[in-house]
C-alpha cells in the first residue's frame, strides 16, 4: 500500500509515505498532519481539498510514496 484515500468528517484525505525530512517540512503546510492511524515519523495525511499543497506537488508526493514503499 502507498497511499490510504478516505473521507472523515466529510474531507477527502489521503495518507501517503514520505521520508522524513520530506514529512517534518511539508507538514509546515497548511492541511497536511502527521499520519492518521500510521506511523506518524514515515507517514502525513493531507486535506486534500483544504490545503495548500499544489496538484504537481501532491502528484509528486504519491510519486515518492510509491517508490518509497516498494523497497
Amino acid at each position: 500500500m502507498f497511499a490510504m484515500v478516505y473521507t472523515r468528517d466529510n474531507e477527502l484525505m489521503i495518507n501517503l509515505k514520505m521520508t522524513i525530512p520530506h514529512n517534518e517540512m511539508i507538514r509546515e503546510r497548511k492541511g497536511v498532519y502527521p499520519g492518521y492511524h500510521m506511523n506518524k515519523a514515515h507517514w502525513s495525511t493531507i486535506k486534500v481539498n483544504d490545503t495548500d499543497v499544489t496538484l504537481i506537488e501532491l502528484q509528486n508526493m504519491i510519486h515518492e510514496s510509491a517508490e518509497l514503499t516498494k523497497k
